[in-house]
């Protein structure tokens, strides 16, 4: 076999990650972590074995491998003044297994040096195959009677939960708006916008309001995005667009009264008796008290599970803690001070700006590569400031392999 053929492989190997079977497992999450770790021995051993041999292509470090990398280093470090070792051995050890997956994937891309257009087809073809289940579900309690909202769980597919499962889906988004400005073909076209309908009114009955949020800022980019880059065939490509998403996305509460209006769930986030909101706002209060008191070193990776307790100890029912605090980067700043937070933060941002940013001719891209980028970032970032995304597989190495394609490209820009 060749070794493009086999970085291919290895690429499809970390994909089946995010769809480990949950049957008979109590924690789906740690399959996961397991099998992740399986692959990544064996890649690293392969890719190892061709170094020494030289036979791999030329491969230059990048920036966002070197940051996270010494953000790997600063999280070890806090094992020498971690109030529970154990507890951020382990959460280390995930951290570890996510920049060698890293690694691997700035591999795979490097040697197989896969298009846009087909990196395009792969987050297509993963988006039918988890929407299947989401809609088999969907069909199966309609064909029972009424849809509730208290049921929306049900509809997670192959995630471990509604969250999960409504950022999976919406990260697909972006490369389906890719490809029906690219393709030439009507046929297509027609159906990848019916795919997109059928990904907004999935999302509209997952009824989570985190994704509302992102719906509304993709739909603003969009729009600053014909705008920006005017011709009337493209203002006009993107005005449709922009209309199919929204009223695919609110289709089912304009049909039946009963389901909650999205514009009222924006609204909602900002009132003072949603359940919802005060639990996150309660939790970022704390990150930030806990960073203020100990802003160089945090609390130790992984640590703010423990910490975290005698912050909400008063508003906690019976005996359940904050586990995560609803917000990657603040949970970063609190675990390893202001340095961890701006090291992660930096390794979030540094793939996408460059991709987006020439700093040498001073020039922000506009094109449609950029957009696709642009959208895909704002859902992993809202993702990642109203849920914890790091801490769950199945989105985070979606990320990492978006981040990976993007360093692939930068050189060919």
């Amino acid at each position: 076999m060749q070794k493009k053929n086999i970085q291919i492989l290895i690429g499809i190997l970390f994909l089946t990650v995010l769809y480990v079977p949950k049957d008979f497992v109590v924690d789906r999450v740690s399959r996961q972590w397991l099998l992740l770790s399986a692959i990544n021995l064996v890649a690293l051993s392969y890719n190892l074995f061709l170094t020494f041999k030289g036979k791999l292509k030329s491969f230059k470090i990048t920036i966002s491998l070197k940051i996270f990398s010494v953000f790997f280093l600063w999280a070890l470090l806090s094992t020498l003044y971690t109030s529970s070792v154990q507890i951020t051995v382990i959460d280390i050890s995930r951290l570890f297994i996510y920049l060698i997956t890293f690694y691997n994937l700035l591999i795979v891309f490097n040697e197989a040096e896969i298009s846009f257009k087909q990196i395009s087809y792969l987050f297509t073809i993963l988006f039918l195959y988890e929407v299947f289940f989401s809609y088999q579900a969907l069909y199966l309690i309609m064909s029972q009677g009424a849809y509730e909202n208290s049921m929306a769980n049900d509809l997670m597919g192959k995630a471990s939960n509604i969250n999960v499962a409504s950022f999976s889906i919406a990260l697909k988004v972006p490369f389906l708006i890719y490809l029906i400005f690219k393709e030439k073909s009507n046929y297509l076209k027609g159906i990848f916008i019916v795919l997109i309908i059928l990904c907004y009114v999935i999302l509209n009955y997952m009824n989570t309001r985190a994704i509302t949020l992102s719906n509304y800022f993709i739909l603003f980019l969009i729009l600053a995005f014909s705008i920006i880059n005017f011709k009337k065939k493209l203002f006009l490509k993107s005005t449709i667009l922009i209309l199919v998403i929204f009223f695919s996305f609110n289709l089912p509460s304009l049909i039946n009264t009963k389901r909650s209006d999205k514009s009222q769930e924006l609204i909602s986030l900002t009132t003072t008796n949603d359940a919802s909101s005060n639990q996150r706002i309660r939790y970022y209060k704390a990150g930030i008290k806990q960073i203020i008191s100990n802003p160089f070193l945090g609390v130790g990776f992984g640590n703010w599970k423990l910490e975290s307790i005698k912050y909400d100890k008063e508003s906690a029912i019976q005996y359940v803690v904050p586990y995560h605090m609803h917000n990657d980067f603040l949970q970063a700043g609190a675990e390893l001070g202001l340095i961890g937070i701006f090291l992660y933060f930096l390794f979030f941002v540094s793939s996408f700006s460059k991709y987006l940013i020439d700093l040498k001719k001073f020039k922000i891209r506009s094109d449609l590569k950029a957009l696709v980028t642009l959208l895909f970032f704002t859902y992993i970032f809202v993702d990642s400031n109203l849920n914890f995304p790091f801490a769950r597989p199945m989105v985070y190495i979606q990320f990492l392999i978006f981040i990976a394609f993007l360093d692939s490209q930068i050189k060919k820009i």
